[in-house]
């Protein structure tokens, strides 16, 4: 699909394989969408997310000709470092500001950790990452429909949740490690074989691979099939304890990649985490159990594997192994220092995101 900017507004059209057909007409007086009507807009273009094809630029050929054709000012920050979040983060003010995020989910994460907490935001995500499981969640599964629903989608509380961590841990970067006690997350926090897989894949070598870096992370993790000792409780109540696990993961959205379902209860509006967890298996047997996931998530109906629902998910790792006490939260890896990891929700905040409005 596209955009076509007629008298009236947007109009949705064919996309092409190769680029996106826009024909913008100007506004011809139309009055602007209520959710273009922020006090500040700010386009933030992770270009190293994903894998851009030349020939179809998000930001020139939908974005800029929708906002010029009403006029509509706005700033346009392209990626050049790490900081470079950070620095669009700390620039949002007070004011109703609509970010729009051309991007993956980590630079939603790393966004919704740096921005002010009494910021008032509106979080457009334009799919551009690898696996885009916030916006594939909340029906944003194309950049086409996330520029669409500029005009005609809806506003929704951001639900947030945040990874506790002991003293000392530390988030693991390939810039170098710093000191971390805690991560906001919107999409998924994990222990064991998600967490190692997911660690293992964000290597120079395997990013240029694309979707295709994860199922390589796991047929080499699954190579070794460790067992990943521990525990935990949800809503302070035991669940295992000292249990050998391959799969543990605290999911706060129903997909991880367009056809990829790894909690159909999950509800992106709600307030609540799951937990989708299993005990060792040969690798033949994980790879059949994940397989499922990608058959409208079946892979929670097999007796083999856990799955509820909580506020709170208390973690204990029993593991001395570094590599197998990693913790991934939103594509972020943390080393925690000591045992425990809380997985919690957020109560509220300032921040909206936009979904397709299904009335």
């Amino acid at each position: 699909m596209s955009l076509i900017i007629t008298g009236t507004g947007p109009v949705l059209v064919t996309e092409s394989p190769s680029e996106y057909l826009w024909t913008p007409q100007g506004s011809g007086g139309a009055p602007v969408p209520p959710l273009l009507q922020a006090t500040s807009i700010v386009v933030l273009d992770s270009v190293k997310s994903g894998n851009r094809v030349p020939t179809k630029d998000v930001y020139k050929q939908l974005l800029l000709p929708l906002l010029d054709s009403w006029n509509l000012s706005h700033r346009y920050v392209a990626t050049t470092s790490p900081e470079t979040i950070r620095e669009v983060a700390a620039s949002v003010s007070g004011a109703p500001t609509l970010l729009v995020l051309i991007s993956g989910d980590t630079t939603i994460t790393e966004l919704v950790n740096s921005v002010a907490r009494n910021a008032t935001v509106t979080l457009l995500a334009v799919p551009m990452g690898t696996g885009n499981a916030f916006a594939h969640s909340i029906g944003l599964s194309t950049p086409l429909a996330a520029v669409h629903a500029l005009t005609t989608g809806t506003t929704r509380a951001l639900r947030l949740y945040e990874a506790v961590f002991e003293q000392g841990s530390q988030l693991l970067a390939q810039g170098g490690a710093q000191p971390v006690s805690s991560v906001r997350f919107l999409v998924v926090g994990s222990w064991g074989l998600h967490a190692c897989l997911v660690a293992d894949s964000d290597s120079p070598e395997l990013r240029k691979l694309g979707n295709e870096r994860f199922k390589v992370a796991a047929r080499r993790v699954l190579e070794q099939n460790p067992v990943f000792h521990g525990s935990f409780r949800a809503d302070g109540l035991a669940v295992e304890n000292h249990a050998a696990l391959s799969y543990f993961v605290v999911a706060a959205v129903p997909r991880f990649e367009a056809t990829f379902e790894i909690s159909p209860a999950s509800d992106p509006a709600e307030n609540a985490l799951h937990v989708v967890y299993f005990h060792h298996q040969p690798p033949a047997t994980v790879m059949e159990i994940m397989g499922q996931a990608y058959n409208a998530g079946k892979h929670v109906q097999d007796p083999r594997v856990g799955y509820l629902k909580a506020r709170t998910v208390e973690l204990e790792i029993h593991e001395q192994d570094a590599r197998l006490r990693r913790i991934c939260v939103d594509g972020l890896i943390v080393q925690p220092a000591g045992s425990s990891v809380l997985f919690r929700s957020v109560e509220s905040t300032n921040l909206q995101y936009i979904s397709p409005n299904k009335n």
